[in-house]
Formats: structure tokens, sequence, C-alpha cells
């Protein structure tokens, strides 16, 4: 019995090492750099994810590191309301510590694709954001946005944000859940169409 016991556990232990990996794991919110540290996951892969803000002309870069969540492997999502443009995207590998590389978001793309929505913006509400203006969508942006939010900003600042503009779909689908810099604390309305 003793024997049986000690094979199991060296079995599950084998088990263990063949199913677990490192990643290298950190959170920078306003930097494309961060001291990174191993952490054990389940399953092969690591993931980095980046965000990209330009709020008034102020960039906000960040990115994160760790276990991969297959939910958001590949995504891509980006959006413009105005004074505002966001992208993000979610870099997946397989391996023990492959998330050690950097990754630069794609190009913008600027060609129109037809697709006009309502253009609006405003800080110190949750209520809607109204405003005659339009914009034209450009590139994989193929929806409209409405979104309403009380945030805390990148320097731990909270405020609550009401806007109108483009997204896409990855943007909508994942519903923000890969921001780093912006970290949502209650959410009043996400809407695309």
């Amino acid at each position: 019995m003793k024997n049986l016991v000690t094979l199991l556990y060296m079995i599950s232990a084998l088990v263990v090492s063949v199913f677990s990996y490192n990643c290298y794991s950190c959170s920078s919110r306003n930097s494309t750099t961060c001291n990174d540290t191993e952490t054990e996951c389940l399953g092969d892969r690591c993931m980095t994810a980046y965000q990209y803000v330009n709020l008034y002309e102020k960039k906000v870069n960040s990115i994160y590191n760790g276990c991969a969540n297959e939910s958001l492997c590949g995504a891509k999502g980006s959006g413009m309301v105005e004074h505002v443009k966001f992208k993000f995207f979610a870099h997946c590998c397989t391996g023990n510590l492959c998330n050690n590389q950097t990754y630069e978001p794609p190009e913008d793309d600027l060609t129109p694709n037809g697709l006009k929505c309502p253009y609006s913006f405003c800080i110190g509400t949750l209520k809607e954001c109204k405003s005659d203006k339009e914009i034209n969508c450009t590139g994989s942006m193929n929806q409209c946005l409405e979104y309403r939010a009380t945030l805390r900003n990148p320097d731990g600042t909270i405020a609550n944000y009401s806007a109108k503009g483009c997204t896409n779909s990855d943007a909508c689908q994942y519903n923000f859940d890969s921001k780093i810099a912006f970290q949502e604390i209650h959410r009043a309305l996400l809407k695309c169409w």
C-alpha cells in the first residue's frame, strides 16, 4: 500500500509539472515596461496585454504580464470618442516564461469605413453626454459606442465619464476587461450598436 501511495504521489507530481508553466508576471499602469517576477500558471500559456490611451493629447501606455486569460488571447480593441482614443491588445504565447518580449500595437487604420456615430465626451457625470457632433469611423471600428462609468485614473483620482463614439467588436465583446491604467469601479452603461 505504501508503494502505491508513493507511486500515485510521483504520478501526480509529474502531471503537475507537465501541465504547469511559469510566466512573467507584473503590471504597470503608466509604462510599457514593468519589473517581472515569475508566477506558476495552470496550462502552458502566458499573456502580455497592452493598453494605449490618448486623453486630451496626454498618452498613457500600460502593460500587464501574467498567466493567459484564454478569453482575451488575440483581442484587439479600439475606440474613439471626443478627446479620447484608446486601444488594447492581448498577445498569448505557449511555453515556460514565453511572455518576455515587447509587442507593439497594430498601426491605426485611418481609412473611413462608412459608419458615422454620435461623438461626445463628458467628465463628472454618469448621465448621457449629449452632442450634435458625429464622427466618421475608421478601420475596424465598425460599431457605435455609448459608455458611462466611474473610473480610477492612472494617477489614482476617481471620476465619472460619459462618452459616445466609434469602437470595434472586440472592445464591446470583452467589455473593456483588459483595461489596465483606467480601472472601472462602477459601470452605468455599455452599449454598442
